[in-house]
């Protein structure tokens, strides 16, 4: 894991805290991080599903399960990071942590997000339960728009109406129908043969997006903070988010506010058991430490850029495992969604690029002319 100060590979100047990232041991871990959470539909319907590859014939379980998932996901991470704390002797850094309300907001936030996205898994197609989610890093920017008065640009406003868009197509209020005419229509498909309570995990998903820009825009703070110190809190947090979460869904689901099959009603099979196992170890303590590790060691616009991949994981989960056709909607939206999320990162990277070189050049030519003018001394004398 990455150490306080990490040196190695192609390094460039953190925060101005002395803090120096390396970007292709973050680039490595993203990809990591990014493979494990594209898993999650996989591991969800495993370990929850009465057949895993036939959402029609339910859970073995309340929908809360879904939120309870994720519990046991940040969990394993929390006993991962404080065992981790111990193995490299950080007891020491962990006690000297400064704990913000950056870093207790950035676990909140990531629990939250995590547990709507695990449920929406449960509830609607892979297909639009990950696009949606991936809605958050353009709102992120949106955010920072609103709460740090950063500016955004021409191109910024454009992606994100490209993804407002591309959720319309999403969920089918914009689009083309059967016989290929454009259609505009507000009345939500709330059931579908395959997924009858798919409007109930659309919304779960667009929430899982909101908040998934809510950790990001948290996460972009206090990078001066170790790695594996700040992930302690991040897990704690982010554990017991998603236990509220469980715990209103199933408070919901007993007291009659909402319909009885939001109540937990755990009766999970071995098969289920080992399919949650899986989850928090691959989804959990594994994906998500690399993405602590890759949040510290990239550029924003790295780190958003390369998490897409976890996109085309899932969706080739959703295709292959479980037999989920793209429909022409969803591949208009995901292609608006993405790509409004994709672009500002990839120029951001174009930039960054383009900055070290100027710096590296600068540098090189301070350098050249002190040895030049060091010369010219010594002649003199």
């Amino acid at each position: 894991m990455a150490d306080n100060k990490i040196t190695s590979g192609s390094a460039q100047s953190g925060d101005g805290t002395g803090f120096e990232m390396d970007r292709k041991w973050g680039t490595i871990a993203m990809l990591i991080s990014a493979t494990g959470m594209g898993l999650v539909p996989l591991f969800s319907r495993w370990g929850t599903r009465t057949d895993m590859f036939d959402g029609t014939a339910g859970l073995n379980a309340g929908d809360s399960v879904g939120a309870l998932m994720a519990v046991g996901r940040m969990t394993m991470g929390l006993i991962f990071f404080v065992a981790l704390v111990f193995i490299t002797h950080k007891v020491g850094v962990f006690k000297k942590l400064k704990v913000t309300p950056a870093i207790i907001l950035g676990g909140v936030m990531i629990g939250l997000s995590l547990a709507c996205y695990v449920t929406a898994t449960l509830l609607t197609s892979v297909a639009n339960s990950v696009l949606f989610i991936y809605t958050g890093p353009v709102l992120c920017i949106l955010f920072a728009r609103i709460f740090r008065k950063e500016p955004m640009s021409i191109l910024q406003w454009v992606c994100l109406a490209a993804v407002i868009v591309g959720t319309l197509f999403g969920n089918n209020i914009v689009g083309f129908n059967e016989s290929g005419a454009f259609t505009v229509s507000f009345s939500l498909e709330m059931s579908t043969p395959d997924y009858p309570q798919k409007g109930i995990g659309d919304i779960f998903g667009l929430l899982s997006g909101v908040f998934y820009g809510l950790s990001m825009f948290f996460n972009g703070y206090r990078k001066d903070a170790d790695t594996t110190a700040r992930g302690v809190w991040n897990f704690l947090a982010a554990a017991l988010a998603a236990l509220v979460v469980t715990l209103a869904m199933n408070f919901m689901g007993e007291s009659g506010i909402v319909p009885s099959n939001w109540a937990l009603n755990l009766h999970l099979t071995p098969f289920n058991w080992i399919g949650a196992v899986l989850l928090w170890i691959f989804s959990g303590a594994v994906a998500l430490g690399f993405l602590l590790v890759a949040g510290r060691n990239l550029p924003a616009a790295d780190y958003g850029t390369i998490a897409y991949w976890e996109v085309p994981v899932a969706l080739f989960i959703g295709l292959v495992i479980f037999g989920e056709a793209l429909t022409i909607n969803t591949i208009i939206g995901g292609v608006l969604i993405i790509g409004g999320g994709a672009i500002p990162a990839i120029k951001g990277i174009i930039e960054g690029a383009k900055h070290e070189k100027e710096v590296e050049i600068r540098e090189n030519l301070s350098a050249r002319l002190e040895e030049e003018a060091r010369k010219e001394d010594l002649d003199l004398r």
